[in-house]
């Protein structure tokens, strides 16, 4: 197969996984607002606490109490705060360990400021195994596409040999023991 072959399946494979991901990302926003939908206080106080545009910053909604009706609100950097439905169109928020009653303005903008710190706590993304910044495996989406375009992507050095790969020498630290 020539290089051009092995690049249009390289970038077939690539989009299909795009779209694979981005139809599973709307599927999950999908399910976020059912919830906020299908209780019609939490639209509003949503709206309130973050903006009309909550549902960027949101993973999920998901119900973790029945009486009193409790919600889990997952956030988009894995932090999460929860709602309580507390009666006749009321809520109570608990973010990061204190509770706030968006009743009273005062309560709804510390609550509303908790949030915002919370999405400020940004833990950096996992890495996928195999990914060229720590140092070895294959490149992402090599093994979608077999050995082939793995070895396209990595042309043999000049000289027309490819070389036997060198051994690094075994230099390795052992952690201090504790006595």
């Amino acid at each position: 197969m020539n290089k051009q072959l092995l690049l249009e399946k390289y970038i077939k494979v690539a989009v299909k996984k795009a779209l694979k991901e981005q139809e599973e990302q709307q599927k999950k926003a999908e399910k976020a607002m059912y919830m906020v939908y299908r209780f019609p206080g939490l639209k509003k106080l949503m709206e309130d606490l973050m903006s009309p545009a909550f549902g960027r910053y949101i993973n999920g909604i998901n119900i973790v109490a029945p009486k009193p009706t409790t919600f889990k609100v997952d956030l988009t950097n894995g932090q999460d705060f929860s709602i309580k439905y507390i009666g006749r169109g009321n809520f109570q928020v608990k973010v990061a360990g204190r509770k706030y009653d968006p009743i009273n303005v005062g309560e709804l903008e510390r609550a509303s400021q908790g949030i915002a710190d919370l999405l400020e706590l940004n833990y950096a993304p996992k890495e996928a195994e195999g990914t060229p910044s720590d140092g070895g495996g294959e490149q992402p989406g090599a093994a979608e596409l077999g050995g082939e375009i793995a070895a396209a992507e990595t042309p043999p050095p000049a000289g027309g040999e490819a070389a036997p790969p060198t051994e690094a020498p075994a230099e390795e630290e052992t952690p201090p023991t504790e006595a």
